[in-house]
């Protein structure tokens, strides 16, 4: 049933694409041509032998070790993108453990959606589900849902670590906290396609996911070369922009992206060492600067160029903000030094190494977090018994 669930998510033509695609524009502020193209690319490598093979993979059939699920997992949820969602709530039910699951506010759709479909294919299955949502600020409701005998969270380090706070040492609890991701670029390839890739990954979700590149590490160029780069990732994201349109941004969203995009615009016009590109309608911008610290983005299609000069560079530079690396995307560097690199970035924590263009499309057994994705649901018993 849960393979037949994904086969649905994964089919546009289905009633529960339809209603996803009809709903979540309006509760998460993305355009509807962006979110069809988002779903689209998330829900393509989750089919049901995946699926399977997850289970095999992280569980196994060793007939001397036994995985089961908790009595009852709990689930809080954060942020506005439907595939977390989705797989929160059904991982658990792949170990047969039933969830109460409190959605996020920017998502209230997606969790209600798959419930009710899975309802519909078997309703004894739907039963093992509830979606609550109720207000964070509700203290008492929190308490009780942070009783179940797992707990997992997502948001920001900040949500997750309150609702730590609650959990007591013999519950299980699983947390994920801010994560980011980059992308990376070599001087070998394509540039053309790169940029193009590029420009799909921040465009998709509007970058506010776990797995949008912030930033792009040009690793080996120069910034005396930046023209070349900039104009071609201008021409790419001009042209993103114009078939997955930017969505909604909230006040204060609007005006830390305005805040960023006028201080690198007044450092560019004094000549300190910044160069800014960006859509006159203000949907997207490229922020490049010489300073070799690492900056957070205020996302919404906002991306920060650094021109690093090697690999060693590049894990320097990464080092400080490391454990918030969730997936890098590499491009331009050949196999040989995209397999070194990648040696590079597992050292600093990156859960996932792929190639522009795929950071979207992560596979359903992505080890999110380092972690696997049963794994941390489940409880395992080696059986030490005598042979007959």
């Amino acid at each position: 049933m849960l393979g037949a669930q994904l086969e649905l998510l994964r089919d546009s033509t289905s009633s529960i694409r339809a209603r996803l695609a009809a709903e979540l524009p309006a509760a998460t502020g993305f355009h509807p041509a962006t979110l069809a193209a988002g779903l689209q690319a998330g829900f393509a490598p989750w089919t049901a032998k995946a699926f399977s093979e997850l289970i095999q993979r992280e569980l196994g059939s060793d007939p001397g070790r036994i995985a089961s699920g908790f009595p009852l997992t709990a689930v809080v949820l954060g942020g506005a993108i439907p595939m977390p969602t989705v797989l929160q709530l059904l991982a658990p039910l792949a170990l047969g453990s039933p969830v109460l699951l409190r959605p996020g506010s920017r998502d209230p759709v997606s969790a209600r959606a798959v419930a009710l479909e899975l309802a519909r294919l078997d309703p004894e299955l739907g039963r093992c589900i509830e979606v609550v949502p109720f207000p964070y600020v509700d203290s008492a409701a929190l308490d009780a849902l942070a009783g179940a005998d797992c707990v997992v969270a997502s948001g920001s380090d900040e949500a997750v670590a309150a609702i730590a706070g609650r959990v007591r040492p013999w519950q299980r609890f699983v947390g994920y906290g801010h994560r980011f991701s980059i992308a990376a670029l070599g001087r070998d390839g394509d540039l053309n396609a790169s940029c193009a890739a590029l420009a799909r990954d921040v465009a998709l979700w509007d970058q506010l996911g776990c797995l949008s590149p912030i930033a792009l590490a040009a690793v080996g160029w120069r910034w005396e070369e930046r023209a070349a780069l900039l104009n071609e990732l201008e021409a790419a994201f001009a042209k993103q922009a114009g078939a997955w349109p930017a969505g909604v941004l909230d006040a204060d969203a609007a005006a830390q992206r305005a805040n960023e995009v006028a201080t690198c615009e007044m450092r560019a016009a004094a000549g300190e060492g910044a160069d800014l590109r960006r859509d006159p309608g203000r949907s997207w911008a490229l922020l490049a600067d010489r300073d070799p610290g690492f900056r957070g983005s205020p996302l919404h299609r906002v991306l920060r160029v650094r021109f690093v000069e090697s690999a060693d560079a590049l894990e320097a530079w990464l080092a400080p903000v490391a454990h918030h690396l969730a997936s890098v995307g590499v491009s331009g560097f050949g196999v040989e030094a995209s397999l070194g690199l990648a040696r590079r970035l597992t050292r600093l924590g990156a859960s996932r190494v792929c190639r522009f263009g795929e950071m979207q499309a992560p596979p359903i057994s992505w080890s999110h977090d380092g972690q696997g994705v049963l794994t941390p649901l489940a409880r395992f018993t080696d059986l030490e018994l005598p042979a007959k």
